[in-house]
This record gives structure tokens, sequence and C-alpha cells, in this order.
């Protein structure tokens, strides 16, 4: 089951002072940069989905969580799903950064307000959850996921606080983080290694739904050159254009697309949140 509030700033007291601990251990930078502390306090809340799932959420305007998709009868959840098993099927998933998730060529990012207005009921890990089951190591083999994933949950917005620490403490290069790169020095979270960058992209969970068309959260969308006609997204980016909401065209090979949606996204992430001054102005300090 899900934390509550106490327990999530509990869980995050106790993480912050393990990272200091740790960072001071390897002999990383602290405390927080002010490159890391601008962006993490900025990066967006980035969702993507394969074209299928996409042009679903632009005929309903919004994400749903597979919990309410199932209970509408509109995609039936198995009860042995990795979300189920660990309490996390009434959930909206995004990550805080770039798209991560492979298989996808559609994507929405959202600004961080959207996790101010759910403080109450969203919560963050450091780390993509759903691995949990299958992926990641556990230190301790008698903890089940669930208890792991209960004692890394953190409450909203104010888990970017540890993420800045940990763009300080463990990349080189604040930056590095959002491009993707693995970190300089190992994370004090053990969870084994040869995953990829989702083992310490932080994850916003928001429950039921999330509204897409209409949304004041809404910052960009990313979609496919070939799908840009499609009835349902045509409507969607037609009610972006009329609301100031960018659309990026993604022109690639059908095979490549995940990539060039990642890289479009990189692009765009840097000039909205920070500049190449100051990126080689922090690579030049670090």
């Amino acid at each position: 089951m899900p934390t509550d509030a106490t327990q999530r700033h509990e869980n995050l007291s106790r993480l912050c002072q393990q990272l200091e601990a740790h960072a001071e251990s390897c002999g990383s930078a602290f405390p927080v940069s002010p490159l890391a502390l601008k962006l993490s306090g900025s990066l967006f809340l980035a969702h993507s989905r394969s074209l299928e799932a996409f042009s679903r959420i632009c005929q309903d305007g919004s994400l749903s969580s597979r919990k309410k998709l199932d209970a509408e009868g509109t995609r039936p959840l198995d009860p042995n799903c990795d979300e189920c098993l660990l309490g996390t099927s009434d959930c909206v998933f995004f990550y805080v950064g770039p798209f991560r998730y492979p298989s996808t060529n559609c994507g929405l990012l959202f600004t961080g307000a959207l996790e101010v207005e759910h403080r109450i009921s969203g919560i963050a890990t450091p780390f993509d959850s759903g691995a949990l089951i299958n992926h990641y190591f556990r230190p301790d083999s008698l903890e089940t996921p669930q208890e792991f994933l209960a004692r890394h949950e953190l409450p909203i917005p104010e888990h970017r606080d540890y993420l800045g620490h940990s763009m300080t403490a463990l990349f080189r290069d604040p930056v590095d983080y959002v491009a993707g790169k693995a970190p300089h020095h190992p994370a004090p979270i053990e969870l084994g290694e040869g995953a990829d960058e989702r083992q310490w992209t932080h994850e916003v969970r928001i429950p039921s739904q999330v509204q897409v068309r209409g949304s004041v959260h809404l910052h960009a969308v990313f979609v496919p050159l070939r799908a840009v006609a499609e009835a349902s997204i045509e409507s969607l980016l037609g009610a972006c254009e009329r609301a100031g909401i960018e659309t990026i065209i993604v022109n690639s090979s059908h095979d490549g697309e995940f990539q060039a949606l990642k890289d479009r996204c990189l692009v765009y992430l840097q000039r909205e949140l920070y500049s190449s001054d100051e990126a080689a102005q922090a690579d030049r300090g670090s």
C-alpha cells in the first residue's frame, strides 16, 4: 500500500542524510550546485506512449491509470501485472526529465506545477518503480518489492530537493542526469548494475487520472510526422495550438522513432531550461 504523507517526509529526510554521507565518502560535491538547483526545480514531467495508446489518449482527453481503464471496461487489467503486485495500478506515471521509456514514439511534457496540485496524493521515487518486481537487485532478499518501494516513496514536489542533491553528488555535471549519462559515483540506493537510466531517474505517480485536453499544466506535445493527420491527434494538436501549447513534430524512420523522440526532447529541454553556456560553465566547474 502507498505510504502516508508523514512517512514520505520521513523517507525524504532519511534519504537526504544518506546521500550526504555517501557524497562525503565519495569525495563528491555538496551542497547542491546552482545549475542542479535550477534543473531539479524546473524539469518537466514526461509521459510517452505508443502511437496506438496516444490516439486513445487524444480521444479521451486524459491520461488514466490502468485501474481506471479497467473499471471503465476500456482495457482489462491483469491482476498479476507488476503494477497490481506493487499496488500502483491506480497511478499515472511520469519521469522527471526527458522521455525514458523505450518502445514509445509520442510524448507529453507537463510543468512541475502538476505536482503542487497533487501534493497530498502524489508520490515520487528516485527510480522507476516498475522494475522492482523482476529487474532490480535488492540488498535484502527477504524484503519484498512492496516494502522496498515503501521505504523510498517521497513527497511531491519536495522530492526535487533530493534530485538536486543527487545531481550534484553523483554526476560529473547536473546536465548528465538530463542527458541520461550514467552517474560518476554509484548511487547510495543499491539496485544492481546493468540497468538503464530509469534506474536513477525520478518517477512521479499521480492517482487515477490527469487531464490532457484543456490542462493548464500541459507544456508541449511530441508527435511523429506520420501521425499528425490522424483525426484524434490532429484535433488535440489544433486545441494545443489555440491554447499556446507547443507541438513538436518528430520526423524519423519508424524503427528510430523513440531515439528521435528522446533527442528532440533533449534539444527542447536545453532551449527551455538551460543554455549551452550554462552547461559548459557547469562542466568547467566539475
